[in-house]
């Protein structure tokens, strides 16, 4: 403080006018304020925290009801003896509460005696079992029996209650299977702001509602190390949790906001008083403080402010001169600036890994994403090493041969000490005006193991989906060699044990080799069915190109017997092997024949062909179905879109096929008119260059 004292001592009357007029300009305004932050703060919290409990408050009461009416519209079935009295009750509950899928009658036994539900069979299998084991432990006690959340057959949440009544001195129960969309569609819809967010909580802590679907089903989520302003509200009966929070930053946003305007005012009106405080001890020093002060930015590269004199004099000249020079000077370093800002924006945001790389393989810079990467030791590394993992230098590299136009776009495979493997897309791309010796080639590397992983994710999903859809297919085509053998073995042994004479060896080996060829008939069809479903990653081998077609059409072939279609297979003579992932194209195969098959009515035909022309694998499925317009064909490829009706398909199979042609390194193709048909052309290189090499 007392070093403070002496230097305002030492400093001209300008300087300690100035001061002063800060002072007594910005800290009235800097209490005034502080107090009025603090004191409006935590009366904000209070509103917050009670406008969230009346939401709560009202929301579990809108649940609560849902659940009570339930349960009264249940009770009914406790009062009705005659059982032949309950089936029109049963249906007509069910066609006025569209939240109800299933109404059981359960005895004391905990067996189903009566069923009524939208998408079962309505009669109960012998023996059969409603209750989970949890609410069998509390049902000779509890009059209300509560389940835990379940999936049904269309993977929507729903849940069991159950109401006991007394019947003949025994304790029996009316169930309820309840669809609980509606509770999860109130929450999801609630939306009070884009920052706070509401959330419901089942009895094992699970989140079974939420505004963020990435959230659904998991464990209760965490804060994210936030200090949050929050209330929650428990429902006792169904034992659920509803919480609703909302961040403390966003909550004080409007508060702090108001306070940094206060000080923004305060900087104002300390400018303001300042410049009237100064006005007459520098009016005629101004003009020689004012050079010597921008001279000394200009000079220590700083931008230098204009200096504004109205006189005519010497000083006046001398001013008008500086401020072009400054001007001139100012406005080259702006363009110099903004051409390195640029260049660093474009550089260190571009999500990718950049090095320069001389002729020479020697590495002279990285940005700073690739230096996170990798080691300090490792950059001085050659570039074929560094990035490659190799002795020598890559094949078919730019570098190596600068005759070949290609920027050896490759996916690599890495590992960095203990880290996960991750996959990288690797390109390089020759410098024109480059300086010698500080690097030839740009090297750009972007981790792609995200996105990978998403399309495999697609893949999966792809099969599973077709794999669903043709379910009764394989049932089919299974039950027919089973039936088969099943007859077989049967008369076979009937003869045995009637001892028939006319039963010889040649005749018992014709039995046997009846039942095998089925049994291997069965496991061809399950062989076929598993290899498909399988998740895998790239696996790079020879395979049978006309193998792997049968094995595809094996996989559709009831579905082209139930709509009578007449499959035409081409395959020309010879064909040599292809290299690549057989089951990859086996999917691309079953899901443009699965197309083909949904596009006919009844009895239409489907034509596939194979055959190497000009050194591509040319893969052509046409039928004679009913067409895609015009303005659809542009949107073909796009995830998710369908023209088929709920059920028949989820709107990935030709966004897969793309993706997995695309990694083959070829190309898909679709022709159609409306009313005649369409055809699908696949062309694979017969020298496929994977993007995926592994290093």
């Amino acid at each position: 403080m007392k070093s403070i004292i002496y230097w305002l001592h030492s400093q001209p009357m300008r300087v300690k006018v100035l001061v002063f007029g800060i002072i007594m300009s910005t800290i009235p305004l800097l209490l005034i304020s502080y107090y009025y932050y603090s004191n409006v703060k935590p009366d904000l919290e209070e509103r917050i925290i009670s406008k969230q409990e009346l939401v709560l408050q009202n929301l579990t009461g809108e649940i609560e009801l849902e659940f009570n009416q339930i349960f009264q519209q249940v009770q009914l079935f406790s009062f009705i003896n005659d059982k032949e009295d309950k089936q029109p009750i049963f249906y007509d509950l069910l066609m006025k509460n569209t939240s109800i899928e299933e109404v059981v009658i359960i005895n004391e036994s905990g067996r189903i005696e009566e069923k009524v539900s939208r998408y079962d069979l309505n009669i109960p299998e012998s023996n059969e079992r409603w209750f989970s084991d949890e609410m069998w432990a509390v049902f000779q006690s509890d009059d209300r029996l509560y389940g835990e959340v379940e999936f049904n057959q269309f993977g929507q949440p729903v849940m069991k209650i159950a109401l006991v009544y007394m019947e003949n001195g025994s304790r029996n129960a009316v169930g309820a299977t309840i669809q609980l969309q509606k509770i999860i569609g109130q929450i999801s819809s609630l939306k009070q702001d884009d920052l706070s967010y509401l959330y419901l909580l089942d009895r094992e802590g699970k989140v079974i509602a939420h505004q963020d679907y990435r959230k659904l089903w998991h464990q209760s989520p965490e804060a994210d190390n936030k200090e949050m302003l929050g209330v929650r509200e428990e429902l006792v009966d169904l034992g659920w949790t509803i919480i609703m929070e909302q961040p403390k930053t966003t909550a004080y946003e409007p508060i702090n906001e108001m306070f940094m305007k206060g000080l923004m005012v305060a900087v104002f009106v300390t400018l303001f008083v300042s410049l009237i405080s100064i006005y007459a001890g520098l009016y005629f020093t101004a003009p020689i403080v004012l050079l010597d002060k921008e001279m000394r930015r200009l000079k220590a590269g700083h931008v230098a402010s204009p200096i504004i004199l109205n006189r005519n004099d010497e000083l006046g000249q001398l001013a008008q001169s500086f401020n072009e020079m400054s001007q001139e000077l100012q406005e080259k370093s702006f363009r110099l600036e903004q051409e390195k800002e640029r260049l660093d924006v474009v550089v260190n945001g571009i999500g990718a890994g950049l090095a320069l790389v001389t002729k020479n393989y020697e590495v002279t810079w990285t940005n700073p994403l690739l230096e996170s990467w990798m080691n300090k030791e490792e950059i001085k590394l050659p570039c074929y090493t560094l990035i490659g993992g190799m002795n020598t230098p890559c094949e078919n590299c730019p570098i190596t041969c600068p005759e070949i136009n290609d920027n050896a776009d490759t996916i690599l495979r890495m590992q960095r000490g203990r880290r996960e493997e991750r996959l990288f897309r690797h390109r390089v791309f020759p410098l024109t005006h480059a300086i010698k010796g500080e690097g030839e080639y740009l090297i750009v590397i972007e981790d792609v193991t995200e996105e990978k992983q998403m399309e495999e994710k697609m893949i999966q999903t792809d099969k599973l989906s077709a794999l669903g859809l043709m379910a009764s297919s394989f049932a089919h085509e299974v039950n027919n060699p089973l039936a088969t053998i099943h007859v077989y073995a049967e008369d076979l042994i009937d003869r045995l044990e009637q001892f028939d004479d006319d039963l010889d060896e040649v005749e018992m080996a014709l039995y046997l080799r009846k039942i095998k060829e089925n049994t291997d008939r069965c496991k061809r069809i399950t062989g076929n069915l598993l290899n498909f479903s399988r998740k895998s990653n790239w696996k790079v081998s020879q395979f049978d190109i006309k193998e792997t077609i049968q094995n595809s059409i094996s996989l559709v072939e009831y579905s082209l017997k139930k709509k009578d279609v007449l499959l035409d297979v081409s395959i020309q003579e010879e064909m040599p092997f292809m290299v690549g992932d057989s089951i990859k194209l086996m999917q691309v195969l079953v899901n443009l024949i699965n197309n083909s098959i949904d596009a006919i009515n009844q009895g239409g035909t489907v034509a596939i062909s194979a055959s190497l022309q000009n050194r591509n694998f040319v893969f052509k499925i046409k039928d004679n179905g009913c067409g895609i317009p015009d303005h659809e064909m542009q949107k073909i490829f796009d995830p998710f879109f369908t023209t088929k009706p709920v059920g028949k398909g989820t709107g990935l199979g030709l966004s897969v096929c793309y993706g997995i042609v695309e990694e083959f390194g070829g190309t898909i193709m679709v022709e159609s008119r409306v009313g005649k048909g369409t055809m699908v052309i696949v062309s694979i290189p017969a020298e496929t260059r994977f993007k995926e090499d592994k290093q």
